[in-house]
């Protein structure tokens, strides 16, 4: 059950969707954004699993699945060895800078500049759901007029499941709606006319 975190900067949620306008826009999906958000959270807790899964509301198999899906299986000392070092020898340099570095390392392809690893860094920091990212995808697709099939073969979503994540933007107390309250996902966007005029009369 979804537990709606403790207080974070607004500014810095609304600083990361616009982040994530331009990611998108570049033609990234949220599964480019997955290597940057684990290992952000893998030195937030000095690679504890079990820390890390805690304060993500997640399994510590689903951490480690992706663990494994980056080709880092048994690789969590390499890793943190590795983060350590380069924290002691930059010392005077930021998380942010720091960090940047240590992605860059492990990136497996997928690179970001200083600003946008940047906003990602805080954007993580506020807790947000790594799975809201594809809600946040939908949300992109269709304020800039790309077409719903479209937007559901880049994220692999079924017609079902799609729906199911443009459903729950409206609730606030679900996990995607909470996170994009501040975007106010309407149901004119999100609903079609015609599935509109079959719910209205399906509540007369």
């Amino acid at each position: 059950m979804f537990k709606i975190p403790s207080a974070f900067s607004k500014q810095d949620l609304l600083k990361g969707f616009e982040v994530l306008n331009q990611l998108w826009d570049r033609k990234l999906i949220p599964e480019d954004l997955e290597r940057h958000y684990f290992l952000y959270w893998f030195v937030v807790y000095k690679g504890n699993i079990i820390q890390t899964a805690e304060a993500l509301q997640i399994h510590r198999n689903t951490i480690q699945w992706h663990f494994l899906k980056f080709g880092f299986a048994n690789k969590t000392v390499l890793l943190r060895h590795s983060w350590q070092k380069m924290t002691d020898k930059n010392k005077k340099m930021s998380f942010e800078s720091n960090f940047l570095k240590f992605y860059n390392k492990f990136a497996g392809g997928i690179k970001f500049n200083r600003d946008e690893n940047k906003f990602l860094v805080a954007l993580w920091r506020t807790r947000f759901s790594f799975k809201t990212l594809g809600a946040h995808y939908l949300l992109w697709g269709l304020r800039t007029g790309k077409p719903k099939d479209w937007v559901r073969e880049k994220l692999n979503y079924s017609n079902r499941h799609c729906l199911r994540r443009l459903t729950s933007m409206l609730d606030t107390k679900t996990r995607d709606g909470f996170w994009l309250a501040p975007l106010r996902p309407s149901i004119q966007e999100i609903y079609s006319v015609r599935y509109r005029n079959i719910l209205s009369k399906s509540k007369k």
